[in-house]
């Protein structure tokens, strides 16, 4: 992934109209933003679409977007791929869908690691969607509790809060699974 000095020079070209200067954050953000949808949406299809909606609201809003010390332009990126998601999960009609695990042996980029921990995935699927969230920012993404806020729209408290709450829900959840 480039260095977040890299990314804002590359910014500033694309403001300019340089695609392949987009073209070269696209390739940097493409896949942790993938990870992210993908791990909230289980299916592998829908979360290439939703990326790519992703990356077109990147381009269309990119004039707006302004550096700030406080937060890296992957923060700003991972803030519309959560307000996307939300999108989707509010326009799509509820159904039960056999589709939801198709993709789960693509999960991550390890198979075999899924494989070891599906348990896991099976818990976390059982929160809240916030609290999916949250643990995916903050665990698999590795991202701060000032980025994770600025992303779901919470102040860093609520964030703090929400995560406690998401943990001891998993725990509670493996615990009645009997898996700890």
């Amino acid at each position: 992934m480039l260095q977040e000095q890299e990314i804002q020079e590359l910014i500033v070209q694309a403001k300019r109209g340089n695609t392949d200067a987009f073209g070269q954050i696209y390739d940097s953000l493409s896949q942790p933003l993938f990870n992210f949808l993908f791990a909230r949406l289980r299916q592998k299809e829908q979360a290439e679409d939703l990326l790519q909606t992703v990356f077109l609201k990147i381009w269309h809003n990119l004039e707006t977007y302004k550096p700030s010390s406080r937060a890296k332009f992957s923060t700003w990126a991972f803030q519309i791929a959560n307000y996307t998601l939300i999108d989707y999960w509010r326009t799509r009609k509820e159904t039960s869908d056999i589709s939801l695990v198709e993709n789960l042996s693509d999960f991550a980029l390890n198979p075999t690691l899924y494989e070891k921990y599906d348990y896991l995935w099976e818990a976390l699927r059982q929160l809240p969607d916030d609290y999916q969230t949250v643990i995916d920012l903050r665990f698999r993404q590795d991202r701060t509790v000032i980025e994770t806020a600025k992303i779901m729209g919470k102040s860093q408290v609520g964030v703090r809060v929400l995560q406690h709450r998401a943990i001891k829900a998993l725990r509670e959840q493996l615990t009645s699974m009997n898996k700890i």
